[in-house]
């Protein structure tokens, strides 16, 4: 049964609250009550102990254990504990929780408490100080013991630093035991705009037994080694709720100078009182500011409470051009856990030197909404560096697009002036009040500097420094072994469905002598091996010769669009090649590439070694998926009512050799009359699909209206095949009749 208790008398207060301050720990008498081992003994059945104690950098947590073997209740209001070190100060200590005070017979009731102390205190030189107020003495306390500190840390202290606030400080309508834990995430240093900020990441647990918000009282700022002030503004988080028990992460933003040193500076909490502000706390950021290394995992600091996803920066090279410096870095984001975890939008900037030169670089590649366990999914970030950069030096800057949040109002005052914070705080339960010594606080004059803004629509994930990037090599020299008609080998993208496989089945080329060019034509196979109807992928490749010189591939005109289950379909590329008649002209790395998905550049999906196909020299054509064997051939002209016409006759075996698509998109096969003078005299167009299509037989390809002078006996007939591309036509001779 829980009892009403009675409280402190006005006199025992008034008495207590004068007292709190700068008083030293005053020394212990010999009483009734006496500390035995790690226990303060109230009577022989009935004692105090302290457990689950965590000391960070300037806060101590505890829990003080009321045991009652006696046969009455005991009023915990009664008695009283305060912090103490072996230099004599004394820290106030506060209950962190509201619960009754009551303790009753053959009940064990533990009462969470923190205390703030100064800098630089250790666990064995602390001790838990219990008293029974006592208006007789002169001090109003009756000492029964001390307990140790040391005995009491729990395995797995804190290696960051951590505060703890009482929030009712700042908003006294919370309830008593309204409290945040503080703890120091990771600090990255970015360039924005031509300006530096410091972005850090601060997780807070709600100590208290309800759910709280973020006072709007509670400000921070950063100071750095000099004692310069610096405010700073949320980036986000500023509206959160905490669940009791529960831990969130706030980021903050604030705006530096580019010379200030990181060295030996610390995030302060602080509120304003009236004319004055007062420190709360302080945080060294030492432990906090991070880069990372190239091919160096990271805990991905966005995630949830849970997952397990780590990034890296796996590569980054570079290319020295007539434009800059080309450098491509590849992220690698990958979930360890045991559950599917969210993508996050990621974006990038390289950061430049110290003069705020930050240049973005963004990866549009169309991804699922969620990672697999154990799967990894990769991010291309590409940019052109000033000429002359040493990528080397050049920092990665990994942000997370965010939907935009606008920071609370923290702002810095001027030119503060040293002040001392003496304060008395309470340790109540059940709204019963008993008052404990507090400490002092004491802060130097600074100037202060403040600035910036908190809107923001990304946030930093890590700062990846570049540091042992590479030169890219000349992709020819890097190419794969590939050989014609086999499935090429395409790194993940979402320009290719995984169900698809794309195979090159033709590259073949034609001198275009009165042009200064020879065209190259290259044919690739696309089949659905998937279950669904796709879109037809459009590949962006380019040949790179033994020099580095690359050859970009256009697409025919007309394609299809939708690509069926279990169908293929053969689409045609065409290439501008220089006319140089040598053995290494013949050499090519094919690049099959994504342009659509970075910013800046291209990401390769994979490279292969490829060489121009020799044409036929016997009597059959390959014409991917056909092939077509001449059995006979001839010539001959005719002449009808004042006109002539030349005719080619043909006899065919036309063999449909792969069973893909073809669609009217199809090339065209077309024949050129050329006199002696290589005049074209006349053309005719045939194809091998729809109406009017060469057929196996004999064939009569006949050129009419012919003028008198244009007969000539020396006459040719050249045999291309034509491709319609954005660019123009593209023709390939396959045969040359006599």
């Amino acid at each position: 049964m829980i009892r009403k208790l009675t409280t402190l008398s006005l006199k025992h207060t008034t008495l207590a609250l004068l007292l709190t301050g700068s008083l030293t720990a005053a020394s212990l008498p010999t009483g009734m009550a006496q500390a035995a081992g790690e226990a303060v003994y109230i009577t022989s059945a009935s004692y105090f102990t302290i457990s689950q104690a965590a000391l960070s950098s300037s806060s101590l947590q505890f829990a003080v254990s009321l045991h009652n073997g006696d046969q009455n209740a005991i009023d915990f209001n009664q008695y009283g504990v305060r912090v103490t070190d072996t230099s004599g100060h004394s820290f106030t200590a506060k209950l962190s929780e509201k619960k009754s005070a009551s303790v009753l017979p053959g009940q064990d009731t533990s009462f969470r408490f923190y205390a703030n102390l100064a800098e630089g205190e250790s666990a064995d030189q602390l001790k838990i100080d219990v008293f029974r107020w006592d208006a007789g003495q002169a001090d109003f306390m009756k000492h029964l013991g001390q307990l140790p500190v040391s005995s009491a840390l729990g395995e797995g202290q804190v290696t960051v630093p951590e505060e703890i606030i009482n929030l009712r400080t700042l908003d006294s309508t919370l309830a008593n035991d309204a409290s945040l834990a503080f703890q120091l995430g990771q600090s990255v240093r970015v360039s924005e705009n031509g300006k530096w900020y410091l972005y850090t990441q601060v997780s807070a647990k709600n100590l208290g037994s309800s759910s709280v918000k973020l006072p709007a009282a509670l400000q921070f700022r950063l100071v750095d080694a000099n004692g310069l002030k610096y405010a700073s503004t949320y980036a986000n988080g500023s509206s959160t709720t905490f669940l009791p028990s529960e831990s969130d992460t706030l980021t903050l933003k604030t705006p530096i100078s580019k010379q200030m040193a990181m060295s030996g500076a610390s995030l302060e909490f602080y509120y304003l009182n009236q004319t004055e502000d007062v420190t709360l706390g302080n945080m060294s950021l030492n432990a906090s500011l991070q880069t990372t290394a190239l091919n160096t995992k990271q805990k991905y600091s966005g995630q949830q409470d849970g997952e397990q996803m780590t990034v890296q920066a796996s590569s980054s090279q570079y290319s020295t051009q007539a434009d800059g410096v080309h450098v491509q870095t590849v992220v690698t984001l990958s979930n360890n856990g045991e559950a599917s975890a969210a993508i996050p939008s990621f974006i990038a900037t390289y950061q430049v030197g110290d003069s705020g030169t930050a240049l973005s670089a963004a990866d549009n590649t169309a991804r699922s909404a969620f990672l697999a366990p154990k799967e990894t999914t990769t991010f291309y970030f590409n940019a052109i560096l000033p000429s002359g950069t040493d990528p080397n030096a050049a920092q990665l800057v990994l942000w997370e697009k965010t939907s935009g949040t606008t920071g609370a109002g923290n702002g810095g005052s001027t030119g503060s002036a040293g002040n001392t914070n003496n304060t008395t705080s309470t340790n109540s339960a059940s709204g019963d009040t008993a008052s404990t010594t507090a400490g002092t606080n004491e802060t130097s004059e600074s100037a202060t500097v403040s600035t910036g803004s908190g809107t923001t629509g990304q946030m930093p994930v890590a700062v990846f420094l570049l540091k042992g990037a590479s030169e890219a090599k000349n992709g020819f020299t890097t190419a794969a072994s590939y050989l014609i008609g086999n499935k090429l080998t395409l790194t993940d993208n979402s320009i290719v469905n995984k169900n698809v496989d794309v195979s090159l089945v033709e590259l073949h080329a034609h001198e275009n002598d009165d042009l200064g060019y020879k065209t190259a034509i290259a044919k690739y196979k696309i089949t659905n091996n998937g279950s669904n109807t796709i879109a037809l992928p459009e590949l962006q490749n380019e040949l790179l010769d033994s020099s580095g010189n690359s050859y970009t591939g256009t697409r025919q005109s007309s394609v299809t669009t939708q690509l069926t289950p279990g169908s293929s379909y053969v689409v045609s590329y065409s290439y501008l090649l220089p006319n140089r008649k040598t053995a290494d002209d013949e050499a090519f790395a094919l690049n099959i590439y994504d342009d659509k998905s970075v910013s800046e550049g291209k990401v390769s999906l994979g490279t292969y070694q490829v060489a121009l196909q020799k044409e036929d020299e016997g009597d059959t054509i390959d014409l991917y998926p056909f092939s077509l064997k001449v059995n006979d051939e001839s010539i001959s002209w005719l002449y009808s009512g004042g006109s002539y016409s030349y005719q080619l006759n043909l006899d065919l075996d036309i063999t449909h050799e792969d069973q893909v698509i073809i669609d009217s998109n199809f090339s065209t096969i077309e024949f050129d009359m050329v006199d002696s003078l290589g005049r074209i005299v006349g053309t005719q167009t045939s194809a091998l699909v729809g109406t009017g299509k060469l057929t196996s037989g004999k064939q009569k390809i006949v050129v009419t209206g012919l003028k008198n002078e244009q007969v000539d006996s020396g006459v040719v007939v050249n045999m291309y095949e034509v491709i319609n591309t954005p660019n123009g036509t593209a023709k390939r001779l396959i045969k040359q009749f006599h």
